[in-house]
């Protein structure tokens, strides 16, 4: 079986065996790295070089230095093959895992499952994509195509704590904590989003703290209204609303 890791530290192996430092240095991790995380499709040779010699533009060299890496690595990862010329495409063994691949998957029925209000599954798929979500992209690298797709991540990690955090709250009073802990990440990951604000919210208020909640709300309106010379959306305005219409006791 081969295994990837793409976020935390980057790690290979082959039937257990550590893989990740026999190849051919830096680029030579990038380069699986790259291909592992694009694997459903080939990636573009010439876009391959790109990356791998970002941040400085590839030199005259760079071809013939390429070429040179990408035979090693080949002779290094098998049974992991890497197919084509002018794309290249990573293809595994059956039963491979890479760790990214997991995380979407698990993100993709998470969502899936929230629309459903299938909330134990919603909880479990959710979980499993965070497992893999909450650590750093490539954490030993800092090229600037990892860090875009860090960006990108970061993305896919805030859906899988809103659906995280809906799921926890409609399982009970036993997932309140996660569910408040997860929105306050969404709140600290994108200042400027409702839906963290929302959920927090709704956490407090089932907590029994009405004022708290309110408080969040008050938090969002300034936030918006110092950042984007908006207010919150209808959404938002009409939880403000219930919650101070409506007496916790009486919500469901």
């Amino acid at each position: 079986m081969v295994r990837i890791q793409l976020h935390g530290r980057f790690a290979l192996s082959v039937d257990g065996r550590p893989v990740e430092q026999a190849l051919p240095g830096r680029r030579g991790r990038l380069l699986i790295a790259l291909l592992a995380d694009s694997r459903h499709s080939p990636v573009d040779r010439s876009t391959v070089v790109e990356r791998l010699w970002e941040p400085v533009a590839p030199g005259s060299g760079a071809a013939a230095t390429f070429a040179a890496l990408l035979s090693k690595v080949r002779a290094l990862v098998a049974p992991v093959e890497i197919r084509g010329r002018s794309g290249l495409q990573l293809v595994l063994p059956e039963n491979s895992i890479v760790d990214g691949a997991v995380a979407g998957a698990a993100l993709h029925a998470a969502e899936a499952a929230t629309a459903q209000q299938d909330w134990r599954r919603a909880w479990t798929q959710a979980l499993s994509a965070l497992f893999v979500l909450q650590r750093t992209f490539l954490a030993e690298f800092d090229e600037p195509w990892v860090q875009r797709r860090r960006a990108e991540l970061g993305h896919d990690r805030r859906r899988a704590l809103s659906c995280y955090a809906e799921a926890c709250l409609q399982l009970g009073p036993t997932e309140l904590a996660s569910a408040e802990r997860s929105a306050r990440a969404l709140v600290d990951d994108d200042p400027l989003a409702e839906t963290g604000y929302r959920l927090l919210m709704r956490a407090l208020d089932r907590r029994g703290d009405r004022g708290a909640a309110l408080e969040v709300y008050a938090r969002l309106t300034r936030a918006l209204r110092e950042d984007l010379g908006a207010v919150p959306g209808p959404a938002s305005r009409a939880l403000h609303a219930e919650l101070l219409e409506v007496p916790p006791a009486y919500r469901g």
